[in-house]
């Protein structure tokens, strides 16, 4: 199979581009032009990597032109940490994933999947479901993912792709961005720092990065259409992932809970439904939470040397 990826060289985009490089399948990798790619410099011999500004629609009617690909998985947005949530940058990402939906459209590709987050829900049901819960996001991101999927959906349902949209909700793993929760928490540890955290009383939904890219793919190969939250549907306390991590390295000393104050604007709970992920895609985890957190400890003491 032909597939094309952006967002190839990001912290989701490389774990699923070298998952579907390595079941043997053909893979275009759209990078940003002047992006590293270093998460990608094991797999570079069996991806062929294009760097393409995607805000420009000669480069992309060019790109889908060479490519021709089955199947797109789009996952390019602008996710700078700390910035992306109001950023007026989210309004060029609803034009260049429409540009390029149509593009690929007309080119013949057979099925697009888009990237969504559970933030384009109500916060305050907290278990959310792609049937019952009602969408009302609360920052500009959620809004225009939003109405990037409810005009996808509208638009692919009058050509013959098939589109499909993964709401991806809380990830962490190998390679994530050090300023996130938990590899913020590992460094700090490992380093014999201080982990200064909130009361981390605030109920989530992990999933480790190999199992979201897993559920990924098995979305793309499967020919549902419509939206799918790709969670572990298991609620857990961020204290218990913090204390999970400084518990396996041994530095329960320098976990500071209640050391940072908590955003009175956050949601209590942000769980997902994952009965279509799992009753109608076929997918469920291969990993537990305290697996997970162990396979990302010990990538980041390899590379710190502790």
């Amino acid at each position: 199979m032909k597939v094309l990826v952006t967002g190839a060289a990001g912290f989701i985009g490389s774990h699923l581009t070298r998952r579907i490089a390595c079941e043997g399948n053909s893979v275009w990798a759209v990078t940003s032009p002047g992006e590293s790619t270093d998460r990608l410099s094991d797999i570079l011999d069996r991806v062929s990597v294009m760097p393409v500004d995607l805000r420009d629609a000669q480069a992309v009617q060019e790109l889908v032109s060479t490519v021709r690909p089955d199947c797109a998985v789009h996952l390019a947005w602008y996710v700078t940490t700390g910035k992306f949530w109001m950023a007026p940058e989210n309004l060029d990402c609803v034009a260049m994933s429409l540009r390029l939906a149509q593009v690929l459209a007309h080119s013949g590709c057979a099925r697009f999947v888009g990237i969504g987050t559970g933030y384009e829900y109500d916060s305050d049901y907290g278990f959310l479901s792609e049937d019952i819960t009602p969408r009302r996001p609360s920052s500009l991101y959620g809004v225009c993912k939003n109405a990037t999927r409810e005009i996808l959906q509208a638009y692919c349902q009058k050509t013959a792709m098939q589109f499909a949209w993964a709401r991806i909700f809380h990830l962490y793993g190998p390679a994530e961005a050090e300023v996130r929760l938990v590899p913020a928490v590992i460094l700090a540890l490992l380093n014999g720092q201080v982990a200064k955290c909130t009361h981390g009383e605030q109920i989530r939904d992990y999933l480790h990065v190999e199992d979201v890219v897993s559920a990924l793919w098995a979305i793309a190969k499967s020919e549902f259409c419509g939206p799918v939250n790709v969670g572990s549907g298991q609620p857990v306390k961020l204290r218990k992932i913090v204390e999970t991590i400084a518990h396996y390295l041994n530095r329960q000393e320098n976990l500071a809970l209640g050391a940072l104050p908590a955003d009175p604007r956050e949601a209590p709970l942000l769980v997902a439904d994952v009965r279509r992920l799992a009753n109608v895609i076929g997918w469920k985890p291969s990993r537990t939470l305290e697996e997970g957190l162990r396979n990302t400890c010990e990538w980041w003491r390899a590379r710190v040397g502790h």
